[in-house]
């Protein structure tokens, strides 16, 4: 190899390293307009690589031509690199004119409509035509420099061609990990001009003393004797191309949908079809070998792609053993995606020199057949782009697309052993024979890896109840006896409840579309921005007149469907409803739409479909859709920030809208109000929650104090929060790019948020006309404990605040230092509510014991609750339920803000219980006023009792498998045994045995 080709070997790896950097940025670019559907994805991506087919086409026409073709080689890069500096402004162009003619008053139609189809591929080949066909004429023209010999005609075009791929390698895990991280979109494509500029700098010096170009004889290539390859290597694309779709969503089951898991597949795939280029072209020396080198590619090709799909089941459990997930080491992911998609990758690439070898007669050919070989190939990668994720998955499924590509790769193997002279037999009857297995055995589904969480590696448990493959995502729902849990791509997106489930358990997703409309009480229409369980959708109060809901995937909506006669409500059925199969982002840039409230509930934000709905511009769009007092609202789960996230969204939120407040409505999660008006919730709230006080009651909103204690940032302190916070972009989003390698212990999940906002605290000085007793236990509730101590301590007035500490420390069980506060409060304000009923809660195990209780004698006399209360519970010790019935009109006096509510509420629960079963119903709605948002064990046990006493058993066995996450005692799990022994003999065997065994297993 002399030291000119080996540096042409260079700028050709920087080269492709260069081209990968420009695919990776510009269908980046083309989503912010076009949105990240599935359909706009493949549309860009096909008219990316028919630019490439097209390039390479015209190569073999006027590539003959070329005298010095590395100097030319030069100049192509220059230019390649002046038109990838031109695609930005060139993408904003095409912003304005898809807007001017898509745009209108409503939301547009759902995706797939014709006209978008064809405005999204001339837009994208009028942008990405010249580039591409640039890139697409420097292989065939660099191979009429290469090749010198008719030996050298497979070797160096292979090696070439593989040299290129391998820095297509470098760019792909150089935009992913090191890039985009650092320097954000647009200077990644600075830095892939940069490359072109060296390349050309080094290329033109080169053409100085380069050779010139063997001249192309006069001799033709008979089409008979070998141009049968070319829609050979055709079809390989397409079957390549759709290997490649399929592996990355099955292998995303377990690595995830992050930048970094679709640039370490990628990366694979690439490194394989180097590896089979390069190997290959040591043995395309001759046709007839050429032939069967192909032959035997398109066999392997097809058995290891068998192989491999028959063998996903057992990736999960060595993606555990070695920290392969969402969130693991680089190194183990790679690990496993090579190893499942390099070894069919090699076979791909293999093909390449040994079809190059076959279509050139000799070395003065070597261009033409170059280009011809490659431009055919890529026209099978642009079908292979259009049909993979749009057609043969969501048509097909997995288990008849893997069986189709091998089909297709046995039939080419077939095809070139009897088309090339003489025929090679052996290789023809392999291919027959596989062809005639694949018709009666068939792969089975890997449902191990169907059922693997990105995340934690686990197998998600439950029934089969709807599978689907979409065009953007794989979806589906599990029944695990009492819900059934919602997955794309293997990530939890929701559960659907049944009839009767706690809701607790999904407060935020019905805070979502609660809370803006407690803020804007006037608000008539809403637009809601992922369907997701439809929780979020079944909770929009009824004031709300119009509903429009933007699906990205048809198949979410199918698993919907696929319940709506079994859930506790059918969201879908109501006529507010109106649904748009559509990415928001887009769809939204084509309407023009007002809308009083907007939510928005993407899901793990790292994630195609989601990255790009947290960024400025998203909530510039939003903000642009709102009316003028309409009120946005998003959420973010704590497992997938930190504080410097957490804080850069809020500064995102901030820089967008005047007007921002942070809601914390469990400690996992938090909620976002943002609008241009100013928000006085409390002020408005209270209207709400008068005039419709059941359409909130249900979600723990009852009193003004129940929405004030959600509230961890008001107006002025988001924007102190925010104040160093870095800005979110499209061209530098830091949240999609951080969040899936936050390890546990850094997401404020695992941490807590305590100490993030308690410098911010906004109470005391805003609980001004609010009960600060009662806030400081709903604190208790739903924040982080320590929030409800720092609160308490700060009340000014000490009675009530000794009262409140005394609650705390009573709650923790801290009982010498209940009783401390509780006489210093009573000291201070012998008629304190507060103090005379702790005082008297620290008397209620000694009165179901039956023993003496000289703590009451500093209660007499007992006020009106107090007394209820206490012959409650003797009544209850006494199993006399008549007698506690009796106290029912007294107990059920007691209002909500004061602290015996929940144990009359218990107490009025029981009687109906045990004395009239026959009113359970009526217990399980008292026993949901008091377990809406942190129920303690008991409470659950006893609505596990109600739900089996009101036939409801879904729901009772709903309300255990969250008791026993909760367990710790010995007794609390015999109650909760006990529980489980009523439900109807055969009921849902596998989730019982489930909660029994974890009811059985030792706690520590």
């Amino acid at each position: 190899m002399d030291w000119q080709f080996l540096a042409v070997l260079v700028c050709f790896a920087l080269s492709g390293f260069a081209a990968l950097l420009y695919q990776t940025a510009w269908l980046r670019e083309f989503a912010f307009v076009f949105g990240t559907a599935e359909l706009a994805v493949a549309t860009v991506l096909a008219a990316y690589m028919a630019g490439l087919a097209a390039g390479a086409a015209i190569a073999g026409k006027l590539g003959s031509r070329v005298r010095r073709p590395v100097f030319t080689y030069g100049v192509l890069e220059l230019a390649i690199a002046l038109c990838a500096l031109a695609v930005p402004p060139a993408i904003r162009a095409a912003t304005v004119v898809h807007v001017w003619a898509f745009g209108s008053g409503a939301l547009p139609p759902d995706e797939g409509q014709l006209t978008s189809i064809l405005f999204y591929a001339v837009c994208a080949f009028a942008i990405l035509g010249i580039p591409t066909a640039l890139m697409g004429v420097t292989l065939p023209l660099l191979a009429r420099y290469a090749v010198r010999r008719e030996d050298e005609l497979g070797r160096r075009i292979g090696t070439l061609y593989a040299v290129n791929t391998a820095g297509a390698v470098a760019g792909t895990l150089a935009a992913a990990f090191v890039l985009l991280p650092t320097i954000g979109l647009r200077s990644t494509v600075f830095v892939g001009a940069a490359t072109n500029g060296l390349i050309f700098v080094v290329a033109a010096l080169l053409g100085r003393s380069a050779a010139p170009a063997v001249p192309a004889t006069s001799r033709p290539q008979p089409a008979r004797e070998s141009g049968w390859i070319l829609p050979l290597v055709a079809v390989s694309g397409v079957v390549s191309f759709s290997y490649e779709v399929l592996w990355t969503r099955l292998l995303g089951q377990v690595l995830g949908g992050s930048v970094y898991a679709f640039a370490t597949m990628l990366a694979s795939f690439l490194l394989g079809i180097t590896l089979g280029s390069a190997v290959a072209s040591r043995f395309a020396t001759t046709r007839r070998r050429s032939a069967g080198g192909f032959a035997v590619a398109q066999l392997g090709a097809a058995a290891l792609s068998l192989g491999a799909f028959g063998a996903l089941d057992f990736v999960p459990g060595w993606a555990r053993s070695i920290g392969a997930s969402s969130h693991g080491s680089p190194l183990a992911n790679a690990s496993i995606a090579a190893a499942v998609l390099l070894p069919a990758a090699l076979c791909f690439g293999a093909t390449f020199p040994f079809a190059v070898r076959l279509l050139a007669r000799d070395e003065a050919h070597a261009g033409r057949a170059t280009a011809r070989v490659y431009a055919w190939n890529t026209v099978g990668a642009v079908i292979g782009a259009l049909s993979a994720g749009l057609i043969l998955l969501p048509s097909l499924g997995f288990v008849a697309t893997i069986t189709a590509g091998a089909a297709a790769s046995l039939a080419l193997a077939l095809a070139a052993s009897l088309l090339i002279r003489p025929a090679l037999k052996p290789a023809a009857a392999i291919a027959a024979l596989g062809l005639a297995a694949l018709l009666f055995v068939q792969p089975s589904p890997p449902w191990k890896i169907l059922r693997t969480h990105p995340s934690s590696g686990q197998q998600t448990q439950g029934e089969l109840t709807y599978f689907g493959v979409g065009r953007s995502a794989t979806v589906m729902l599990l029944d695990n006896g009492s819900q059934w849990l919602l997955s794309t791509n293997g990530l939890s997106e929701a559960a659907i409840q049944r009839a009767g489930a706690p809701i607790h358990r999904s407060l935020t997703t019905r805070w979502l579309s609660v809370l803006p409309v407690l803020a804007h009480p006037e608000a008539r229409s809403l637009l809601l921005i992922g369907l997701g369980g439809g929780l979020t959708l079944q909770a929009v109060p009824s004031s709300i007149e119009h509903i429009d809901v933007i699906e990205l995937e048809q198949e979410v909506v199918n698993a919907n469907l696929a319940v709506s006669g079994l859930r506790d409500s059918d969201p879908l059925s109501d006529p507010r409803v109106h649904l748009h199969v559509n990415d928001a982002r887009g769809a939204l840039m084509l309407a023009d739409t007002r809308y009083d409230v907007i939510v928005s509930q993407p899901s793990h934000p790292w994630t195609a479909g989601a990255s790009h709905l947290y960024t400025r511009e998203f909530f510039e769009l939003i903000r642009n859709h709102l009316s003028p007092e309409g009120v946005f609202s998003q959420w973010i789960g704590m497992r997938f920030v930190d504080e410097e996230l957490l804080r850069s969204l809020i500064a995102t939120l901030v820089d967008v809208f005047p007007n921002v407040r942070v809601y914390q409505p469990v400690q996992a999660s938090v909620v976002f109000l943002a609008s241009e008006a100013p928000l006085p919730v409390e002020a408005r709230a209270k209207l709400a929650l008068a005039a419709m006080p059941d359409e909130f009651a249900r979600y723990g909103l009852r009193v003004l104090e129940d929405v004030a204690a959600g509230l961890v940032l008001d107006e002025r302190r988001a924007r102190e929060i925010a104040t160093g916070g870095f800005v979110n972009t499209d061209h530098d989003n830091q949240l999609a790019i951080r969040s899936p390698r936050l390890r546990v212990g850094q997401a404020l999940v695992r941490r807590g948020t305590g100490e993030f906002f308690r410098p911010f605290e906004p109470y005391p000085e805003q609980a001004g006309g609010l009960d600060q007793s009662y806030l400081v236990r709903r604190l208790f509730a739903a924040s982080p404990p320590d929030r409800a101590a720092h609160v308490a301590a700060a009340i000014l007035d000490p009675a009530v605040r000794e009262a409140s500490l005394g609650w705390l420390d009573l709650a923790g069980g801290r009982l010498r230092s209940a009783r401390r506060h509780y006489q210093n409060a009573l000291e201070l304000d012998p008629s304190s509510t507060e103090a005379r009923a702790g005082w008297l809660l620290l008397s209620k195990s000694r009165v179901y014991a039956d023993e003496e209780t000289p703590l009451l004698a500093q209660l007499d006399p007992l006020d009106e609750a107090s007394a209820a209360v206490l012959a409650g519970w003797r009544a209850a010790t006494a199993q006399d339920w008549e007698g506690l019935r009796a106290l029912d009109e007294r107990l059920a006096e007691i209002e909500l803000r004061h602290p015996l509510f929940a144990e009359a509420a218990r107490l009025r629960a029981t009687w109906r219980l045990e004395g009239d079963p026959s009113r359970a119903n009526e217990a399980l709605e008292m026993l949901d006023s008091i377990t809406a948002v942190r129920p303690s064990v008991v409470d659950l046990i006893l609505r596990a009792r109600a739900a089996n006493r009101s036939q409801l058993p879904f729901a009772a066995l709903s309300t255990l498998q969250e008791a026993v996450t909760m367990i710790r005692r010995p007794a609390e799990a015999r109650l909760a045994l006990a529980e489980l022994a009523e439900l109807p003999a055969g009921f849902q065997p596998e989730a019982v045995q489930r909660v029994r065994a974890r009811l059985r297993r030792p706690r520590r």
